[in-house]
């Protein structure tokens, strides 16, 4: 038997538009800072899409509109690039690191919680154990608020990850074991912060001409359908440049 057998309704109705497109973003991960916010659930309770409304204010060449949905965050965009390769240098004393070969990637963050790509992953660093560590190095890069340093023990396979505290370029590796009490480190993979969004689907945007007589274009919607978790975001892109827009409005709800 289901956990929930209750039926979701929407509390109210949640009308949010007035988001116009004009530059491309020209992007598959919705990272662009032209791909632009047009639909935030709320923050405790989530909320539910039914659909978005292209309507084109004026004359446009015809593009395409990719549609993703944001995890969350407050700042879909990179504002700051990669950190430098990290190398890593091999201690014997003060840790608990065994005998092993370790790896690792770089990520900053910035001042909203966006993340940059990955660094170039490090050369393996080898560890004399049983009370290894490994001091990493980076070159940092400016408007990082911290760094994400990803660690694993074969090349490519990062499996755990520590934060730095502020825009500091070096840490100290002694252990590799999460700690159930902290998190520190934390359990995950480099792939799970890649991107902020993830691609649910796009819609070709026809070439219009304005008229004072006629519609300029045809009303456009695309369905979704769906109920979104709580913080989550609807964020669109255009895949080429237009003259004069296109005006999205969406219709959903709140719980």
């Amino acid at each position: 038997m289901p956990g929930n057998i209750s039926p979701i309704y929407s509390r109210i109705g949640d009308i949010e538009g007035g988001v116009i497109l004009i530059n491309a973003a020209g992007d598959f991960n919705g990272q662009n800072a032209n791909n632009k916010l047009v639909f935030q659930a709320n923050t405790e309770n989530g909320g539910f899409v039914q659909r978005l409304r292209f309507k084109a204010i004026g004359t446009n060449v015809a593009t395409v509109a990719r549609i993703y949905i944001n995890e969350g965050s407050t700042n879909i965009a990179n504002t700051i690039s990669a950190p430098g390769t990290p190398t890593g240098t091999a201690g014997t004393l003060n840790g608990s690191l065994l005998n092993g070969t370790f790896f690792a990637k770089v990520q900053s963050v910035d001042q909203w919680g966006a993340y940059s790509p990955l660094s170039a992953e490090s050369s393996g660093v080898s560890v004399t154990g049983p009370t290894g560590n490994v001091t990493w190095s980076w070159a940092g890069v400016a408007g990082a608020q911290y760094y994400r340093l990803f660690v694993g023990g074969a090349t490519n396979s990062q499996v755990i990850y520590f934060n730095t505290t502020g825009n500091v370029t070096t840490f100290v590796q002694n252990t590799a074991i999460v700690n159930a009490a902290t998190n520190i480190p934390a359990r995950g993979n480099p792939e799970d912060f890649i991107s902020q969004n993830f691609l649910y689907g796009e819609l070709s945007l026809p070439a219009t001409t304005f008229s004072a007589t006629s519609a300029t274009s045809s009303d456009i919607d695309y369905p979704i359908n769906i109920a979104l978790p709580p913080s989550y975001h609807i964020v669109v892109g255009l895949g080429t440049s237009v003259a004069n827009g296109w005006q999205i409005t969406t219709i959903g709800g709140q719980y």
